[in-house]
């Protein structure tokens, strides 16, 4: 299975790649590098793999992320031609209608390429209408929105486990937060509601449910994490990781 992640611009340097070839040594990582497009921008680079001839699924992952424990389930859970598989944004408002997010999804590429064919169409169009009309942020941002409404309008949208993820940021004032500290608290109660577990991280380990861990905000950098060396240097399953 091959897995497709993008690293584009200056922002993420090569310890990205080399964590994550470590963590996922037993795929193939194919790494998107420069735009496919001159029109497309960062994020929005993951669309290429929905063009591919391929009739095997794959799987696009964020690299702003952290693997725990037994996180292979989640590259390894089935799918059936005609499901799109996501990972759970659950920490968002109840408000909010959108109910998945961009840091992982697993799909059948040929069964998506009306999806790239409707983004390549309008390229400028879709990259800012999630601005817009104040579904999320600028200057880059709405693909993960984009790609909800898409699926839904042919294949059946499918998450994965909400307890299998979680939402982190690395150390330092948070915005719209005093510090990283009271954000913390606030994600763990929305964890809490949605699965049931009342911890997220404590003693330099993430709960055993959790698998997958996503930083956001501004602070959604790992390796600036003061805990980053703990799941760095660590001995998971086949896992050979050195400094």
């Amino acid at each position: 299975m091959k897995i497709f992640a993008v690293r584009i611009g200056d922002k993420y340097g090569i310890e990205y790649e080399t964590y994550l070839e470590n963590k996922l040594s037993d795929y193939e990582i194919v790494w998107i590098r420069e735009p496919y497009n001159q029109k497309v921008t960062l994020q929005w680079n993951k669309m290429w793999g929905m063009q591919l001839d391929t009739d095997e699924p794959i799987c696009v992952i964020d690299i702003d992320i952290l693997l725990v424990g037994d996180y292979k389930k989640i590259f390894e859970y089935p799918i059936k031609p005609g499901q799109f598989l996501a990972m759970p944004g659950w920490w968002r408002n109840d408000s909010n209608t959108y109910k998945i997010n961009g840091g992982f999804f697993k799909y059948y590429p040929k069964e998506c390429k009306y999806i790239y064919d409707k983004f390549m169409k309008d390229i400028r169009y879709w990259q800012q209408f999630y601005i817009k009309n104040g579904q999320t942020t600028g200057p880059v941002n709405g693909e993960q929105y984009f790609v909800e409404d898409s699926v839904n309008e042919r294949l059946e949208l499918i998450t994965l486990p909400n307890e299998w993820f979680a939402r982190w940021v690395a150390d330092g004032k948070v915005i719209n937060f005093e510090d990283s500290e009271t954000w913390q608290y606030k994600m763990t109660e929305r964890y809490e509601k949605a699965t049931g577990n009342d911890w997220i991280y404590m003693g330099g380990e993430f709960h055993p449910d959790i698998k997958f861990v996503h930083f956001t905000n501004h602070r959604n950098k790992p390796h600036e994490w003061e805990d980053y060396e703990i799941f760095y240097n660590m001995q998971e399953g086949t896992d050979n990781l050195s400094k």
